[in-house]
């Protein structure tokens, strides 16, 4: 299995006065849905809805995620939600992530929001990050790695950009799941 998107998490402390976020089990409703990623050709379920109240962030401690495969076993797609304390909590993780990332060339859907950008990890994994209120998302697609970059010597070979038809796949599903949170 490829290495799925994974976020990268800031620590960050909760502001006084924060209110309870969105439960854990509430996020998965927000989650991009299984008929979705099948229809974008990630026909297995690699890793059930998964949802949790201790992601490692006090001020962001709720969170769900799920990842898929496609049937080659080439490519992934995960998607995640988590939930802070407050809106500013959010932005404080999500410009944590953004400095902690690498930029990708393309960027994410407009309709996503100001607060979007895509970051790319490992040359193989572009991720789609955005803010609603108090919750954090993304939606991440890992591409097929050629073989040839895996060597018994120090040579480098950098990854295929992201092609036109994955970065689709990428954009439509973070707007699939943005409308989940919205709907």
């Amino acid at each position: 299995m490829p290495a799925i998107v994974s976020p990268v998490i800031v620590a960050a402390e909760s502001p006084a006065g924060a209110s309870t976020p969105t439960s854990a089990k509430a996020l998965a409703k927000d989650l991009l849905p299984a008929s979705y990623a099948k229809h974008a050709g990630f026909t297995k379920v690699v890793e059930k809805v998964t949802t949790s109240s201790k992601t490692g962030e006090k001020s962001c401690p709720n969170g769900a995620q799920e990842a898929f495969e496609d049937a080659a076993g080439q490519k992934g797609l995960v998607s995640e939600v988590v939930a802070c304390t407050t809106a500013k909590a959010a932005a404080v993780l999500l410009a944590g992530v953004k400095n902690a990332t690498s930029a990708s060339s393309i960027g994410p859907p407009k309709r996503l929001g100001p607060t979007a950008f895509e970051r790319t990890s490992g040359g193989s994994t572009y991720t789609i990050y955005w803010q609603r209120g108090k919750t954090l998302e993304l939606v991440g697609l890992t591409t097929d790695v050629p073989a040839s970059t895996s060597s018994s010597t120090s040579t480098t070979i950098a990854a295929p950009p992201i092609t036109a038809p994955q970065q689709a796949v990428l954009s439509s599903a973070a707007s699939r799941q943005d409308a989940q949170l919205k709907g």
